[in-house]
């Protein structure tokens, strides 16, 4: 009785061990694999990407908290603090990260020299 227990208790710990790829399981669910980064314009991709996250009221618009993102001037001259603070420590905007592909295309633009395009 006691080995059985023992085997039956082996496969529940080993059944938790299962690591998925969310990219491999569901693709275009969010992950990096599917994104599309061969458009990263300033009005195209990264406007849009700012006012869903951070240039909603309350937060970086004029008026709200410094700096003001909502525009392609303020946004392009704090563009390495919304790097450090939105791509490398994720600690913004304060609901959570970004979704992965918002975060690439976001790096790729300020990489790229944060261009009005």
């Amino acid at each position: 009785m006691k080995k059985l227990i023992l085997i039956l208790s082996s496969f529940t710990l080993l059944g938790g061990c299962y690591y998925d790829v969310a990219d491999e399981l569901y693709p275009g669910s969010g992950g990096t694999n599917n994104c599309d980064t061969t458009v990263t314009g300033y009005s195209a991709k990264i406007s849009p990407i700012m006012t869903a996250n951070c240039a909603i009221p309350g937060c970086h618009v004029a008026g709200g908290n410094s700096p003001d993102l909502s525009n392609y001037t303020d946004l392009s001259a704090n563009s390495a603090l919304v790097k450090q603070r939105a791509v490398t420590e994720k600690n913004m905007p304060p609901a959570g990260p970004m979704s992965p592909c918002d975060i690439l295309a976001l790096e790729k633009w300020i990489n790229n020299g944060s261009l009005n395009n």
